[in-house]
């Protein structure tokens, strides 16, 4: 994100060579990065860490004239655990809010240079709040009306109410990730699909092949839950070829998805995560599997759709994904999986104003020809009998089991998958719980025939050690009453 907001402002400032624009981040050459300080730079992009790192240890880094603090995606800076980096940052900027003075130390308020911080994020909620609360004196809200189509009016400058806690909106409620009421683009078709557990990776396969079958040259996006799911699903697009229903066709076997497909995740080097970046953002027509680590702040142009295989675990998260299409006017399609033990999480989603209708899943999975010839049941088929699925999982199992490095990494994002799972917090607890699942089913949508027997184990630990833990503090806290 800092190196796209980089080359935006490389354009944008092309002409304007007195205005130097530069940055700094983690993974980066320190030295390099201490010259360009040494130099002089006007608007400079940061990550916390690297920003108090240099404003520590770099004696040539020098911020006397500094006039603006900007925090970009302001919810999710407190969620990554940069709460304490921030604090730091403004304490020896010397930006945080200002107590009240009396008329003796007034004018040394007035000599100090005015500065003015601002929080930006797609999203209001808590974390906002927190942030606000070190960050903001007296905040001003400013919004976009969608009526207005984008042109700022003195009625969306409304100033925010701050009661020394909280920041409350102009209808003077709490700005929570509970009570906001979401924006989205009008032009973003926006649909839900509801596959059983086992069938799921027959039919993200099946929506893919149907999209690059359609339109081939346009970008898709498809959101997974963990660095190992990424990466498994990444080898098996890249490599599962189905064999032709005709054994003379032996050797024309080509591979299912034929797109160029790329993979982004946190786990990779910064280099390999550029690379990527830059890859998609100049191609026409390819496919990113990835983790949230690109549903924030990356503007990925001419991406047409999105597709949360893995729902995410807030709903603020929802709305940062699917806002990586349908940008600056241009139509877009996203797609949630859910299994039928799932469906509560849409209402989660209607509180919000986000309302999702369900995807045709019947009739893609009929349009497929099985063994070269159309099929067209009379009744209605479910998906884990439908012919043309119950042929892909058989290959795709075929597949995994025949590749010993597949069947590692299919085993390595199954085990990762089942305790990103049981890590959902608040509200989603009730709805996706590892109870409600069936474990040799969560297999076959990573195309094993089998379940690992090391996730029971894990699961297991994982049990125990959260009784062990209760117990633990419920001892604790009679000893403390006990003490009083």
């Amino acid at each position: 994100m800092v190196l796209l907001v980089y080359e935006i402002l490389q354009k944008l400032l092309h002409r304007f060579h007195w205005i130097v624009p530069g940055y700094i981040m983690g993974g980066e050459n320190r030295n390099k990065e201490k010259a360009r300080l040494r130099k002089g730079i006007s608007i400079l992009v940061a990550t916390p860490g690297r920003l108090l790192d240099h404003l520590k240890n770099t004696s040539s880094f020098l911020y006397t004239n500094l006039r603006w603090i900007i925090f970009d995606e302001a919810d999710r800076i407190l969620e990554l655990g940069y709460g304490k980096e921030i604090e730091d940052i403004l304490n020896i900027l010397g930006s945080k809010p200002q107590k009240p003075v009396g008329k003796d130390n007034a004018t040394s308020r007035i000599s100090e240079v005015q500065r003015q911080n601002l929080l930006l994020s797609a999203t209001l909620n808590e974390k906002v709040n927190e942030l606000a609360k070190i960050s903001l004196d007296n905040p001003v809200m400013v919004g976009l009306d969608q009526k207005t189509e984008l042109q700022l009016t003195q009625q969306d400058m409304e100033p925010m109410e701050f009661n020394g806690k909280d920041i409350l909106g102009k209808d003077g409620k709490l700005l929570t990730s509970s009570t906001e009421e979401y924006k989205l683009p009008t032009q973003l078709l926006q649909r839900y699909i509801k596959v059983p557990c086992g069938s799921r990776l027959v039919v993200l396969l099946a929506i893919l092949k149907h999209l690059f079958e359609k339109e081939p040259s346009q970008k898709v996006v498809v959101f997974f839950s963990t660095c190992d799911a990424v990466d498994f699903h990444y080898s098996l697009v890249s490599g599962f070829q189905l064999l032709p229903h005709r054994q003379s066709d032996i050797e024309d076997k080509q591979l299912f998805l034929k797109c160029n497909t790329l993979r982004l995740h946190g786990n990779m080097n910064h280099e390999d995560r550029r690379t990527t970046f830059n890859a998609f953002k100049t191609e026409k027509s390819a496919l990113l599997l990835s983790s949230d680590v690109a549903a924030r702040g990356l503007d990925f142009p001419k991406v047409r759709c999105i597709i949360q295989y893995d729902p995410p675990g807030e709903a603020t998260e929802y709305v940062h994904r699917v806002g990586r299409t349908a940008r600056i006017g241009e139509k877009g399609d996203s797609l949630l999986f859910l299994q039928p033990v799932e469906t509560d999480y849409l209402h989660g989603l209607e509180k919000h104003g986000v309302t999702l209708t369900e995807y045709p899943l019947q009739k893609l999975l009929d349009s497929f020809p099985l063994f070269g010839i159309k099929y067209h049941p009379k009744n209605f088929v479910s998906v884990d009998t439908h012919p043309w699925a119950v042929s892909l999982q058989r290959a795709l199992e075929s597949f995994i089991s025949s590749e010993l490095k597949m069947k590692k990494m299919a085993q390595n994002a199954f085990c990762s998958w089942v305790r990103a799972y049981t890590a959902h917090r608040g509200e989603l607890k009730g709805i996706f719980m590892v109870k409600k699942l069936h474990l040799g089913h969560v297999a076959r949508s990573f195309a094993l025939k089998e379940q690992p027997s090391l996730v029971n184990k894990s699961l297991q630990k994982q049990s125990k050690k959260r009784m062990r833990d209760q117990k633990h503090n419920n001892i604790s806290k009679k000893r403390k009453v006990s003490k009083r």
